[in-house]
């Protein structure tokens, strides 16, 4: 006998939800199960796993014992290693520039590993060469001044012949106020740009006293500028400043220096200009103005 499709599809629901709901019908799907249940659920799980032949195991793995600290490889030490290049031959004093294109970070890295390896002469060439052939950021260029000033003062000078020094002249124009203690105060800034130019320029000065400016009461002008030896020698540009403290005329005299040698050498040469004198302006002559600068400098006001 068939049954029609009417009656056989409902009854076939019918039969689907009797067994359904006679099975579950006692079941709670809403409440969670007990923590002892899970407990339970857990071990039987565990139980179920096959053995692990392997004892110290991903999973097993409980941490007893303090965790070792990772060690953290030094700045450099991925760095590839850094071609020094010939260190037989004596240095000269534009040693590195074919490497400043390479920019100031490998020219730093250069120096340090010259200076690790005891080259400090050939040291000191790369770090002033980040200052006068790169361009390089402020970090850098501290980096670069604070290893010059370690390094300076322990080498010897560049140059110790005085017949081949680079003579040039400090000119000096101001009124007769300054005229007793000028000529001291002159004497040793001559001694501090041979150091500072590591003995490659010789400096001597001309006092211009103009008899109309005589008056005590307001500020000093002093005017400053730099010429070769001879009445036909190059000339820089004149700067000036006012002073009415004589314990302070050779602090002034020295950065007007700076500026004047730093400002007359971005002018008419393609080397990076100096860093500029923050605080200590004999520290900056000394640092900040590389050896090979200070003869750039000599060069310029004796063209012959």
């Amino acid at each position: 006998m068939r049954i029609p499709l009417l009656i056989a599809i409902p009854l076939g629901f019918l039969t689907v939800w009797l067994i359904w709901w006679s099975c579950t019908r006692k079941m709670d799907f809403l409440t969670p199960p007990s923590e002892a249940r899970l407990e339970a659920i857990r071990a039987e799980a565990l139980a179920s796993l096959p053995i692990s032949q392997t004892r110290n195991d991903a999973i097993s793995i409980k941490v007893s014992q303090p965790a070792q600290e990772a060690i953290v490889p030094g700045p450099i030490a991925n760095v590839e290693p850094v071609d020094l290049g010939d260190l037989t031959s004596p240095p000269v004093i534009d040693n590195y520039s074919n490497r400043a294109p390479d920019g100031a970070e490998k020219i730093l890295l250069l120096a340090a590993a010259l200076e690790k390896a005891g080259s400090f002469q050939r040291a000191l060439l790369a770090f002033e060469r980040t200052l006068d052939l790169t361009q390089a950021n402020p970090e850098q260029l501290q980096t670069a001044i604070t290893a010059i000033q370690r390094l300076k003062p322990g080498l010897p000078k560049w140059n110790t012949d005085n017949d081949k020094a680079l003579p040039i002249i400090i000119h000096i124009g101001t009124g007769k106020k300054f005229a007793k203690i000028l000529p001291d105060i002159l004497e040793k800034i001559t001694i501090d740009l041979d150091s500072a130019s590591s003995g490659l320029i010789k400096s001597s000065y001309k006092l211009n006293i103009g008899r109309s400016i005589q008056s005590t009461d307001a500020p000093t002008p002093v005017a400053l500028w730099f010429t070769g030896p001879e009445d036909d020698s190059p000339s820089t540009d004149v700067l000036s400043f006012t002073s009415d403290n004589t314990e302070t005329l050779r602090e002034d005299l020295l950065k007007t220096i700076f500026n004047l040698t730093r400002g007359h050498l971005s002018k008419s040469t393609a080397y990076t200009p100096a860093p500029e004198a923050l605080d200590d302006p004999y520290a900056a002559l000394d640092s900040h103005i590389t050896r090979l600068l200070w003869q750039e400098f000599g060069t310029l006001l004796n063209p012959k």
